[in-house]
């Protein structure tokens, strides 16, 4: 049947679902998390619909109470864009499954009354005297499935106190049937002959005869093409319990074992896990729910893949105790807080837990691979979150586990410390560690960063970012500009996600190094493309830092649209920038929040809020005081000086911030309060200025140099 549908954009959104891997033939889709995830429910809707057509159609949709969060969702979308004469059942016993805001009209099934029930008995059973009628309906509750059931071995048993009587009945005809229908009920509701037979011990013609027994006897019925399935759910639970739990156990072992060999795709491993731990094989159970982790990755369900990353750790908890129990728990943790930081972006004391633990259960033996990797991962959790101190604590311990097992590692940990020591406002020494570990890195072979590095930035990339950001401070607009390229080239050719990722990153910083320079044209092209390229991959944490470039852009352009600012125009713009900065607060998303703070700060001023952007200032410099973060204090005691009406404060704070900014190296911060105090001071403020200009590269394009250039000397 055709469907007018794409299969090039089609298929590598199915394929995951199918369990069908890339190296089938198909190029993966870049994106990740959320927005994969949508895009893979988009694809089987449209599917779905496109094999509809404009025809009528129905689709049924069983059990649903059983359904996981995914398979509502997709069933909801399908709800919601059915057109047509289409016609969804949903069938589900009473619960929350049901989400609210479906578009459906709900029947809830009561149970028959006495007077329905005998009208069901006498068409059943017409013989049946009215005596004989009324004890049916005293013992089923209303229930049509009870009394199919009851009718039907009425003339052999007489009247069952429950199900499990005319279930026995009909498996008397021979020995066979039993270990059958037990291995049946254990496989599920429905099951296929192929794996009925992997599971018990008879063959295949001594098996179709039980089939053709169950199904004429009503228990089981044709369900598609060497498919079966018991005729109620009810039925199913009742032969699950014929068996022994200890026959239960060997039975879903059985099960799992052959689900997880089967040929035709990728094994359902959430089911092959479930039947492990049914069978009390939780070592086996836990390495089933790592693939089904794995597989929901793929399919873009980070939050699925991380619920499943929690059932191996609980399986494991169960396992005995050993090295090697340890380090499988490790490796489940550190992907569960991989996924935490790639899926929602900011960090979460869940994911600290996690690395913390990794830890503890590797004693801190850094020749272990997995307890390397944790420190790795623990030190991006620390370092976004501008938890300094922790920050280098762990550094330091990777730093002393080099020498001897990992020397070729070197310059990746020597890339965190200067990143690390740039955010520190200690720019010189930064400058030492990133050009040593930019130069080692490129002798590096990136399998073997890969194999250690539980981040989705890339290390080389981001220490050529933080060596645009150091040219940045220094005054270098050229050299920034060069550094940010060499960074997108290495971005280029990584795979996805870390070379999306990486890449924007890069923008983020681009922008920064645009708004620094009042390139606010070229800043909001490079803001539109980080917000498409995050929305395009489901990268939560670029689409809101995104956001907050943008409304910072548009504050600072209405900032700069005319020689006088009016204070009545800029409410807006303080507004939408301070709800998007205080959610990167709340977030604990502190790396470079100070910088976002002070151009708040610069807002407040403009519009004459003296008081509310001092308090914005001194709470920036207090952070910066609490995590070690001090790249940005001269901007800010610069700006607090302007929110001063008393000259001896306002000096006190220009001062400071010179005295900064020239320690520091931080050239542009430097020239910048050398202007402002040259604005308050006039004329014997000029060697300021020109001590500070002094130290810029010729050619500089940074406006404050063309300012300072036009002061007479």
């Amino acid at each position: 049947m055709s469907c007018s549908l794409d299969p090039g954009s089609l298929v590598p959104l199915l394929a995951p679902v199918l369990g069908v891997g890339a190296e089938h033939g198909y190029q993966p889709v870049a994106a990740q998390g959320r927005k994969l995830y949508e895009l893979i429910a988009q694809a089987v809707r449209s599917y779905l619909l496109a094999c509809l057509g404009n025809r009528m159609g129905l689709v049924v949709a069983e059990d649903a109470h059983w359904y996981d969060p995914s398979t509502l969702e997709v069933l909801g979308s399908l709800l919601r864009a059915a057109q047509g004469p289409l016609l969804v059942l949903i069938t589900g016993r009473p619960g929350s499954w049901l989400p609210e805001g479906w578009p459906v009209k709900v029947f809830d099934l009561v149970p028959l009354t006495d007077e329905q029930s005998d009208a069901l008995v006498a068409a059943l059973a017409p013989t049946l005297t009215a005596a004989a009628r009324a004890v049916v309906v005293g013992r089923c509750d209303g229930l049509p499935f009870y009394i199919e059931q009851v009718v039907d071995d009425f003339s052999q048993t007489g009247v069952p106190e429950a199900l499990y009587e005319p279930l026995y009945a009909r498996l008397r005809a021979t020995a066979k049937v039993v270990p059958v229908v037990e291995a049946a009920a254990v496989i599920g509701r429905q099951m296929d002959r192929g794996l009925l037979c992997s599971v018990v011990d008879l063959g295949e013609d001594e098996l179709d005869e039980v089939i053709a027994e169950l199904e004429a006897a009503s228990v089981l019925e044709p369900w598609g093409t060497d498919v079966w399935r018991f005729r109620h759910e009810l039925l199913r639970e009742v032969a699950a319990e014929l068996a022994p739990p200890s026959v239960r156990r060997g039975l879903h072992a059985r099960v799992a074992d052959a689900l997880s060999r089967a040929a035709g795709g990728e094994p359902d491993w959430r089911l092959v896990a479930g039947h492990y731990e049914r069978a009390e094989r939780f070592d086996e159970a836990a390495a089933a729910y790592q693939q089904a982790s794995a597989a929901a990755r793929r399919r873009g369900a980070l939050a699925e893949a991380r619920t499943y990353l929690s059932l191996t750790l609980a399986q494991l908890d169960r396992s005995p105790p050993g090295p090697d129990r340890d380090r499988r728990e490790m490796a489940a943790r550190l992907e569960r807080g991989f996924l935490a930081t790639a899926g929602e972006g900011a960090p979460s004391s869940e994911s600290a837990a996690d690395f913390e633990r990794c830890l503890r259960l590797g004693r801190t033996d850094l020749r272990d691979d997995d307890v390397f990797a944790t420190l790795t991962a623990l030190a991006g959790y620390y370092a976004i979150r501008a938890d300094l101190r922790r920050t280098v604590q762990v550094l330091e311990s990777l730093r002393a586990g080099l020498e001897q097992d990992r020397p070729l590692f070197r310059p990746v940990i020597e890339a965190r410390f200067g990143a690390v020591t740039w955010l520190r406002g200690e720019f010189d020494a930064a400058a030492a560690y990133l050009e040593a570990a930019t130069a080692g890195m490129a002798a590096m072979d990136q399998q073997q960063i890969e194999t250690l590095w539980f981040q989705p930035n890339d290390p080389a990339a981001t220490a050529y970012v933080y060596l645009a950001l150091l040219a940045m401070v220094r005054g270098d607009l050229t050299g920034a500009a060069e550094d940010l390229t060499k960074a997108a080239h290495r971005a280029e050719q990584l795979g996805f996600p870390q070379g999306q990722y990486s890449d924007a990153y890069t923008r983020f910083a681009n922008i920064w190094l645009c708004i620094e320079a009042d390139q606010l044209e070229r800043a909001e092209v490079l803001v539109a493309e980080l917000t498409e390229q995050a929305e395009r991959h489901g990268f939560d944490l670029w689409r809101l830092v995104g956001a907050t470039e943008q409304v910072t852009v548009e504050a600072l352009a209405a900032l700069s649209a005319t020689a006088h600012v009016d204070p009545h125009a800029l409410p807006p713009h303080i507004a939408a920038v301070t709800t998007l900065v205080d959610t990167l607060h709340k977030l604990e998303l502190n790396v470079y929040i100070t910088f976002f703070d002070g151009v708040l700060g610069r807002l407040l001023i403009a519009a004459g809020h003296f008081d509310s952007a001092r308090a914005r200032l001194d709470s920036a410099l207090q952070l910066a005081e609490d995590t070690g973060m001090h790249f940005y204090d001269a901007e800010l005691m610069r700006l607090r000086a302007r929110t001063h009406t008393e000259p001896p404060m306002r000096q006190a704070d220009l001062s400071a911030a010179l005295e900064l900014a020239r320690r520091q190296g931080a050239t542009l911060f430097e020239l910048r309060a050398a202007l402002d105090d040259f604005e308050f001071r006039g004329r014997s403020a000029s060697p300021g200025v020109v001590d500070a200009i002094s130290r810029f590269p010729a050619g500089s394009a940074f406006p404050e140099v063309a300012r300072a250039e036009e002061i007479p000397r």
